[in-house]
């Protein structure tokens, strides 16, 4: 099998790649700096591992990546799509001594606490959309028809816990986001643009059903961070990319 991690370099899609390669998938390594990504595959150390850049914010890039895997492989069989980037700029002095305050809060304390550190300006909001939602869908775009030149064809987004539709205002939104069938491409966009409108005019907690209720934060990654990782946090990084493996490994049932 041959698969694509973006944002494969470091974290969560360092590791992903890591655990593939070492179950015999061939991996492409996908990274926005070239010197990076190159390194990352490198340090892994393994035969099977390639690296090929991709700025999943530039169509062009997507394009040849997947001119790259079609004349070397001729099929993709799985597309990991793991790179983004966050909705807000932080303002934490000492980020490892914030890392390990988190580690002991749950999730709606944590949430509370990022807030309190972060600003949202909009050209971030900006960006943040156009990588996350308009990037990882150009990406995936290009890289279908070679996905479905494979007989396993697979897809694995990977996302964050503020993107739950628990933290969305407006029941009205909420059922329309969960209604699979009803969910066109034309509409995410809509909501997209109306999402960067409302933040731009500081309307995102004024209009009841608005795209989100408190900023940007909710649109985001969790910010990654160039410390040290504590030993809790490597643990959590291996079972996600576990988790991520066996659903891009696993035979339908």
């Amino acid at each position: 099998m041959v698969a694509v991690v973006t944002g494969g370099n470091r974290g969560i899609g360092l590791e992903i790649c890591r655990q593939l390669a070492s179950s015999g998938v061939t991996v492409v390594l996908t990274a926005r700096d070239a010197e990076r990504g190159a390194e990352a595959a490198s340090t892994l150390g393994l035969p099977n591992v390639v690296f090929h850049q991709l700025d999943v914010g530039d169509p062009s890039s997507a394009a040849r990546l997947a001119g790259f895997i079609e004349e070397k492989f001729g099929r993709l069989d799985i597309l990991v799509n793991n790179a983004a980037i966050t909705g807000t700029t932080s303002n934490v002095d000492d980020p490892e001594a914030f890392r390990q305050e988190l580690a002991g809060m749950d999730l709606m304390q944590r949430i509370e606490a990022i807030n309190k550190h972060n600003t949202e300006p909009y050209e971030q909001a900006q960006k943040c959309l156009r990588t996350n939602y308009h990037g990882t869908k150009a990406v995936t775009k290009a890289l279908l028809p070679l996905l479905q030149s494979s007989s396993h064809g697979r897809i694995v987004n990977l996302s964050s816990s503020y993107g739950l539709l628990r933290f969305f205002s407006g029941d009205e939104l909420k059922e329309e986001l969960s209604s699979i069938d009803g969910l066109s491409e034309q509409r995410l966009d809509e909501l997209s643009e109306l999402f960067l409108k409302d933040f731009k005019d500081g309307q995102l907690e004024a209009r009841e059903g608005g795209p989100m209720k408190e900023g940007s934060s909710r649109t985001r990654r969790p910010r990654r961070s160039r410390t040290p990782i504590p030993g809790s946090l490597r643990r959590s990084t291996r079972r996600c990319a576990s988790t991520v493996c066996i659903l891009a490994t696993s035979r339908r049932t």
